[in-house]
């Protein structure tokens, strides 16, 4: 349930637990020039974090390293958070298009294991890299998101809602479930629920290399096994 505004909160066994939401935008950038002017504070932004990390990430900088002037940041981004969550966003959204291109480019050869596999090893690689620019705030931002995904947000509305389509059309041949309805829910909900733990309580098997294999062993079987 949403308190306000700025918060979410879900309550189970009479506690109510309430997350404040990531930064955000102050306004919408709408003409050519503000559009360019955010988008060059947000490259600015991602390659201080890249380059020095979290902590040489000030309003002073990025307006200095950006070449405007600090209310002109301040217009847009009313604090680094917000501006960190609008580069994290540009990112979400790069890598969803990054990944439905790969799933459309898998040779003819390549099986729904591979498609999966493609599909946890990239997006397990979204949060790694947040992980990397700002610990504290994609814990944070992960924190809120989970409330969002239970809360607030059809399933279509989120970021894998585009892979697991994609999968189980390119790959329907292989597919072997009496109801695809309820497979197709139990994927994304895999997909997009286990990261997040990840983050939230074992952030180092975001680094492991048979965190994407096991999962996509786990989702293959549970695509290819029929039900009685």
């Amino acid at each position: 349930m949403v308190r306000s505004k700025r918060s979410a909160a879900s309550s189970e066994g009479g506690c109510v637990i309430h997350v404040e939401r990531p930064g955000e935008l102050r306004k919408a950038p709408r003409q050519a020039r503000s559009v360019a002017l955010v988008a060059a504070l947000k490259e600015t932004g991602l390659r201080i974090l890249e380059e020095e990390g979290r902590e040489a990430l000030t309003a002073l900088r990025v307006a200095m390293d950006a070449g405007v002037a600090i209310s002109s940041l301040y217009e847009y981004f009313p604090t680094m958070e917000a501006l960190i969550a609008a580069v994290f966003d540009d990112y979400r959204a790069q890598s969803r298009e990054a990944l439905l291109a790969g799933i459309a480019a898998l040779p003819e050869s390549a099986t729904l294991f591979d498609g999966i596999l493609l599909t946890l090893t990239l997006g397990i690689s979204v949060h790694r890299k947040k992980m990397l620019l700002d610990p504290a705030f994609n814990v944070r931002s992960t924190h809120y998101d989970e409330l969002v995904r239970l809360d607030l947000v059809k399933a279509r509305e989120i970021w894998h809602a585009g892979a697991t389509p994609a999968l189980m059309a390119r790959f329907d041949a292989e597919i072997r479930v009496r109801d695809l309805e309820l497979a197709q829910f139990l994927v994304f909900q895999t997909l997009l629920a286990l990261p997040r733990a990840m983050v939230l309580e074992r952030p180092a098997y975001l680094s492991s290399p048979d965190t994407p294999y096991l999962l996509a062993r786990m989702i293959h079987a549970l695509l290819t096994t029929e039900t009685r």
